[in-house]
């Protein structure tokens, strides 16, 4: 049984030659099945070599084994099996796939084989004996025999693999049901573990199967199923389907936010609602076309320009050519984790490396006034720890230019991560001026599941020089025109189940030139859709 606990007994040697007369053979009978459950590990020497004593003591610890897996694990085990079976089913699958293609391979190397033997031996026999005639006929003919050979091999591991998984499969459903059964508490329930009266060699795979779905836990934690996986796939060089992933896929986001600025910088209540569709068409397995649409609609507050509109924002074709990721068209850039740009960009991007990621964009940032960007970063990412460099250089359509240098660098901690990102910005006719963001995130594993949370916690110290359309829902923006910001930022998203999720951020900002403050509260419930499984 899966999860079943193992037990290895140590016994005096005073135990041998004992004569346990009073012992039915039933007993040593009974013993054996559950070591072969696994539930009791045989000694060394025979059990009928024990006294009565020593037998009960294995058969204590075997019974508490049994009772142990029988209440606690069965649902574990369950769990497990049934993964395993998605598991068998895929590999199935494509087993029968490359048996198809093996068969297709076979039958032609056998009728060249035949052609070629055909014409060698018929020349033999007609006591053609030219060198220039029965050589170019004899390595055609070991070549085709050689082919032959080749594709029958194919053809015989091939199938062999199909036998094998279709009684792996077998196997792991009856095992299935076998716990669904005793689950469900019925009586007198097989354990699904007997063998059928069957070849030695169909045996040996129904033992193979059965320790497979024993040991699952045990061969997953070491690896051996990826190697057993591995080995099988290596001795083949069969093909398997290339199947194509959906062609047309739709991600929808239907959010409802509402916010509140005060302060001296502060702007209000407004709240709206948003529906944005990010379509994404395979052309080719490699290339793709994507895009986003987007609808907005003021439900109270200040109204943007495009209230109530449809705007086809994003726009762009992505692919491989070579080793480097390709973008071109008009896609959404982040820059510095959005404490520079977070918004539409206009061009090309390009990104390549390893360890090192190099990344380059190249065309024009939508921002009022601005004529071309462009920008360079590297990025390292270790288990421990990631770093990162970037430059960014925009140009205005009144000749004024803005460089920004920033220099990034976030630990692992766990289910914490600690951040610090250093800015250094310069505009056109201006010294340079240093700026900085120090954050502290709580991202534990699968914080996307329903029912957790992640959060994070910033603080900002940004001049003006450092950020063009900063991400924030804070007030950074109002505050450009008196010098940038500084204050503290705080962020939480919660998930809940059938894909929909809250949000809420709180910001405590002050302008640099002033010290006006405006504190912003903001919340969000958006609901996730599309139209394909991962």
């Amino acid at each position: 049984m899966l999860g079943a606990v193992f037990f290895s007994v140590e016994l005096p040697l005073s135990a041998v030659g004992a004569a346990p007369a009073q012992i039915q053979p039933w007993v040593y009978d009974s013993m054996l099945e559950l070591a072969a459950e696994g539930y009791l590990e045989l000694p060394s020497r025979p059990l009928g070599n024990y006294s009565r004593q020593e037998l009960s003591v294995m058969v204590g610890k075997a019974l508490n084994a049994v009772e142990k897996n029988r209440t606690g694990t069965l649902a574990d085990e369950y769990a497990r099996i049934t993964r395993l079976l998605v598991m068998d089913e895929v590999e199935l699958k494509l087993a029968q796939e490359q048996e198809a293609v093996a068969v297709k391979r076979c039958g032609t190397a056998k009728a060249k084989a035949a052609r070629a033997a055909e014409m060698y031996l018929r020349r033999s026999l007609q006591g053609q004996n030219r060198l220039e005639v029965m050589e170019p006929l004899k390595a055609k003919n070991d070549e085709a025999q050689a082919g032959l050979e080749y594709a029958a091999r194919d053809y015989a591991e091939a199938q062999s693999r199909v036998k094998q998984r279709s009684r792996m499969l077998e196997y792991a459903r009856k095992k299935q049901e076998s716990l669904l059964t005793s689950l469900n508490g019925a009586d007198g329930s097989s354990s699904g573990t007997e063998l059928p009266d069957k070849s030695e060699q169909n045996a040996v795979l129904e033992n193979a199967g059965r320790l497979r779905a024993e040991f699952l836990p045990e061969l997953e934690a070491n690896g051996s199923l990826d190697k057993i996986s591995a080995r099988q796939q290596l001795a083949s060089n069969l093909p398997v389907k290339d199947v194509p992933d959906q062609a047309f896929k739709l991600d929808t986001e239907l959010r409802v936010d509402s916010g509140r600025s005060s302060g001296d910088h502060g702007q209000g209540t407004r709240t709206r609602a948003r529906v944005r569709l990010y379509p994404d068409y395979n052309i080719d397995n490699n290339w793709h076309i994507k895009g986003m649409v987007e609808w907005q609609k003021a439900l109270s507050g200040p109204k943007y320009s495009k209230d109530g509109k449809v705007n086809f924002d994003r726009y762009y074709v992505s692919g491989n050519i070579g080793q480097v990721q390709t973008d071109i068209g008009a896609f959404g850039s982040l820059m510095a984790e959005g404490n520079i740009y977070d918004s539409k960009f206009e061009g090309v991007r390009l990104a390549a490396g390893k360890p090192v990621r190099y990344t380059l964009e190249a065309g024009k940032a939508d921002y009022e006034g601005m004529k071309h960007t462009y920008d360079l970063a590297a990025d390292y990412e270790s288990a421990a720890y990631k770093v990162g460099a970037a430059y960014y250089h925009f140009a205005y359509d009144n000749d004024q230019k803005q460089y920004i240098y920033m220099g990034n660098y976030h630990h692992n901690l766990g289910i914490f991560d600690l951040g610090g990102m250093l800015l250094r910005g310069r505009e056109s006719g201006n010294d340079g001026r240093t700026g900085y963001v120090f954050s502290l995130a709580y991202a534990p594993q699968n914080s996307w599941r329903p029912y957790t949370y992640n959060s994070w916690l910033k603080y900002y110290y940004q001049p003006r020089s450092t950020y063009v359309n900063h991400t924030m829902n804070g007030m950074a923006g109002a505050m450009s025109g008196r010098g940038g910001f500084k204050g503290w930022g705080w962020g939480c998203n919660y998930n809940l189940p059938d894909d929909w999720s809250l949000g809420l951020e709180l910001y405590h900002l002050q302008d640099l030139d002033i010290g006006h403050s405006s504190n912003t509260i903001w919340g969000s419930v958006t609901k996730y859709f599309k139209n394909y499984r991962e």
